[in-house]
């Protein structure tokens, strides 16, 4: 019998906004990776970001619904989204890869003002 996870509580540590802003700022800053395994790692912390804050900013856009900001935070869950699906629709190249990690990368800048902007936690 499988078990169940507990659901989380309100009281969860917020997102560490400092350090997704530092991993996307560290792939918007690559001229060129090292290795393929350096972009694919990158990739998978900004992936895990981006989908961490489409949770955290999903609830803050729709308490804003009505507002300016939460209609943009909105249109970023949407592009963000669209990223996500993307990434099994990339090139093998390791130039179309670092070019997908940058613009998950601007994604989550973006969600990650959203989420300071409708007053989330930091």
């Amino acid at each position: 019998m499988k078990q169940r996870t507990a659901p989380a509580s309100a009281e969860q540590d917020p997102p560490d906004i400092e350090t997704m802003r530092a991993t996307a700022h560290r792939a918007l800053a690559l001229a060129a990776p090292s290795t393929a395994m350096d972009v694919t790692l990158l990739i998978s912390q900004l992936r895990g970001h981006v989908e961490l804050m489409v949770t955290e900013v999903e609830p803050l856009a729709a308490s804003h619904a009505s507002t300016l900001p939460g209609a943009l935070a909105d249109a970023c869950l949407g592009e963000a989204r669209r990223k996500l699906d993307a990434g099994g629709e990339i090139r093998p190249l390791a130039s179309a890869r670092l070019a997908y990690g940058r613009r998950l990368a601007r994604v989550l800048v973006a969600l990650c003002d959203h989420h300071r902007n409708l007053g989330g936690t930091a």
